[in-house]
This record gives structure tokens, C-alpha cells and sequence, in this order.
């Protein structure tokens, strides 16, 4: 019996001395950079449930391809450049300590990340093909989140409570998007260039640092209290534009070139770190829209059609005065009173009845720089852009 029990120990010794040799060999597998261009390729790391480093994937031919039993990623995954592949799929992936990169897979039509849960970097560019982009286990964690020069018509299943920076640009069949979960914006947010029917909902954003939106339809601000940077509205659909809750903006509030826009509403606003630019919204044609408006610490840059400014609780400019409309009914009056007391910079401009009211206040901190043909002209690149990639020769746009 003793030499039994001898023998199986040495043969549980010996198993278990190749086990844990089978263990380190896939270990030592599952880690650096792995450059892939076919299925089998990817399929030498289908043992690994993490991979530690970067994987590439480029210059394939196949039209299908599958990202076997990999959980989580350590580094980036990038799949760039492949001109055969249709359809690609990641169907245990969660998470991607680094980038998820997709970029100019132009025939991709299906993205299949059923259980992606995490990323540090999403950045889609460049898929003419592409029709849809959808989280089915909700996308709860981004750092950054871009989706750029694609034919996508929906982005389901975004679950993220924060992001550092977000861009939607040049999508140009998007016509809505939802952050329901998003309460706060730590970095920049970029809107422009998708569908003109672009609906977009931002109701639970609480805090945001910097934005600009363009080419929108329609945007929910339901919640927003506090913007700590700069924030641009610039040609726009939009007939209503309310911030119902905005109490304080550290920088600069342009709203500028929206056509359709007749209806402006921030009740709560009280300080503006920056300018207070509001130029060529020609439906606007009374500009009541901050009650409770006290300081300004750059400049009142306000041009367009309108037929009254109303500032009851004005109190401090810091920069100059810039106010210039079309319209015959307007009168100083009103505006004069704040010159000797209220204003404190040097420029001072008041005028009705203007043919061209010019904006802009050159030389002053804090004031207006927007310039409107160069605005249109990098939104027109942007679907010029696409459409290219698109394949379409002929390209017809508004001046």
C-alpha cells in the first residue's frame, strides 16, 4: 500500500508539474503586441481570457472576423484598414484597458460587441458601411468617446454616468442620440456636421466643462447647473434654446447663426466668466433671455434683427459694449444707461437700423472672435469629407 500511495503521489506531482508548464506556456501567450491580418492569426490568442498588450489588426482581406474568447484587453485593440471585412465580431469582450479603435474599415457594415461594458477610448472613423453602433450590455465606462465620418444612423446602449471628452461629428444620417445616464462632462464636447435633424438628449448632464454643438435639431439641457469653460451654439435648427437651470458659466456663451431660432431661455444665468456673444439669430427679435444676469467679465458682443434687450439685473462688464441690429424699432435708450456705470471697457457701440450688423470686438479680453465664414466653410469640409468616402462626385451645398 505504501508503494501505491508513493506512486500516485509521484504521478499527481508529475500532472500537476505539466499542468502549471501548460499554464505558463498560454500565460507567456497572452501578453505583447500581437499584429494580426487573418482569422487564424487572431485565433492564436483564443486561450487567452486576458491579454496583456496591444492588438492590431490590419490590412485584411477576410470578410469575417472573430475576436475568440478574449474577455479583456490590457492595452489598445485596434482594427484599422481593412478593406475586405464585413463583419466583425468580439463576443466575450467586456472591457479595453486602452483604445477600441475602428477606423477605415470602409465595407464594414456589423459590429458585434454584445458584451462590452468598458473602455477607456471608443473612436470609430471613417465607415462609409456602417449602419448602426449598439452596446446590448450598456457601455458604462469611457474616458473618451468618438464617432467620426460614418453613415450610422443610431448609437444604442450608451449607459456612462461620465466622460472626459465626447465628439459626434460628420455623421450625416444620425438624426438622434442619447446620454440619459450622463451626469457630468469633465472635458469638451463636440456636435457637428450629423443629420440637420440631429435630436439630442443631454436631460440628466449636471456639470459640464466646454461644448460646441452645430447642426442640431433639437437639444435637451433639463438638469444642466454649471458650465466651467466655453459654450457654442453655432448654426443651428433649432427654434427654442433653454438652459432652464444654468446658474454660472466660467467662460464665454456664443450663440450665433441660428435661423430658426425665436425662443432663448437661461432664467437662472447670473455670471458669465467670459463674452456674451449673440449675433445673426434672425428670428430672435427680442432678446430677454437672462433676468437674472448680473456680471459679465468680458464683453456684451449682441447683433442681429431684434427689436429689444432687456438687462434688469445687470450690474458689471468688465469689457466693452457691442450692440448693432437690423431692426428700426430698437432704441439706445435702454443700453445707454449702463455706459457710464455698468460697462468698463473702452468700446462702446450702439446702433439700430444697421443694413449689416457687424460683430465682434477685436482687442478685447473675453470678447467675441466667431468668425462665420470660416465656421461654415469647415462644416461644409466635413461633409465634403464624407461624402467622398461615400463615393458620391457630386456634392451640392447651401452657401
Amino acid at each position: 500500500m505504501v508503494f501505491v500511495k508513493t506512486s500516485f503521489a509521484k504521478s499527481f506531482s508529475i500532472v500537476s508539474a505539466i499542468l502549471l508548464s501548460l499554464s505558463v506556456s498560454v500565460q507567456a501567450g497572452c501578453a505583447g503586441e500581437l499584429k494580426a491580418s487573418s482569422q487564424s492569426e487572431l485565433d492564436s490568442i483564443r486561450g487567452c481570457k486576458v491579454y496583456s498588450g496591444n492588438i492590431v489588426v490590419d490590412n485584411s482581406g477576410a470578410a469575417d472576423l472573430t475576436l475568440n474568447g478574449v474577455e479583456s484587453v490590457e492595452g489598445d485593440l485596434i482594427f484599422s484598414g481593412n478593406n475586405g471585412l464585413l463583419r466583425l465580431t468580439m463576443p466575450v469582450l467586456q472591457s479595453v484597458n486602452g483604445r477600441l479603435s475602428l477606423s477605415n474599415n470602409k465595407l464594414l457594415a456589423s459590429i458585434d460587441m454584445r458584451q462590452l461594458a468598458s473602455v477607456r477610448v471608443f473612436e470609430v472613423s471613417v465607415h462609409p458601411a456602417l449602419n448602426s453602433l449598439a452596446f446590448p450590455a450598456g457601455l458604462g465606462s469611457a474616458e473618451r468617446f468618438s464617432v467620426t465620418d460614418t453613415t450610422v444612423t443610431r448609437i444604442d446602449g450608451l449607459k456612462m454616468p461620465a466622460v472626459g471628452e465626447l465628439v459626434i461629428s460628420n455623421n450625416i444620417y444620425l438624426k438622434s442620440l442619447s446620454f440619459g445616464n450622463m451626469t457630468q462632462l469633465t472635458g469638451s464636447v463636440t456636435m457637428a456636421a450629423n443629420s440637420p435633424a440631429l435630436i439630442l438628449d443631454l436631460s440628466s448632464l449636471i456639470n459640464m466643462n466646454e461644448g460646441s454643438f452645430r447642426n442640431v435639431a433639437n437639444v435637451a439641457f433639463d438638469n444642466l447647473e454649471k458650465i466651467s469653460g466655453d459654450i457654442f451654439f453655432i448654426s443651428n435648427s433649432f427654434s427654442t434654446l433653454s438652459l432652464p437651470k444654468v446658474a454660472g458659466i466660467e467662460g464665454t456663451l456664443t450663440i450665433t447663426d441660428n435661423s430658426q431660432l425665436s425662443t432663448l431661455s437661461m432664467p437662472e444665468l447670473t455670471h458669465l466668466g467670459g463674452a456674451l456673444s449673440l449675433g445673426n439669430n434672425n428670428h430672435l427679435t427680442s432678446v430677454d433671455a437672462f433676468p437674472k444676469l448680473e456680471e459679465v467679465d468680458g464683453t456684451l458682443d449682441i447683433t442681429g434683427t431684434f427689436d429689444e434687450v432687456i438687462l434688469p439685473g445687470l450690474m458689471d462688464v468688465r469689457g466693452g459694449l457691442n450692440v448693432q441690429t437690423s431692426s428700426s424699432h430698437f432704441s439706445c435708450d435702454g443700453i445707454s444707461k449702463l455706459k457710464s456705470e455698468v460697462i468698463k471697457g473702452n468700446a462702446y457701440v450702439c446702433k439700430s437700423a444697421v443694413s449689416k450688423p457687424k460683430s465682434g470686438m477685436p482687442g478685447k479680453n473675453g470678447s467675441s472672435s466667431f468668425d462665420e465664414s470660416s465656421s461654415a466653410t469647415s462644416i461644409k469640409a466635413g461633409w465634403v469629407g464624407i461624402m467622398s468616402v461615400l463615393g458620391l462626385s457630386s456634392v451640392y451645398l447651401l452657401a
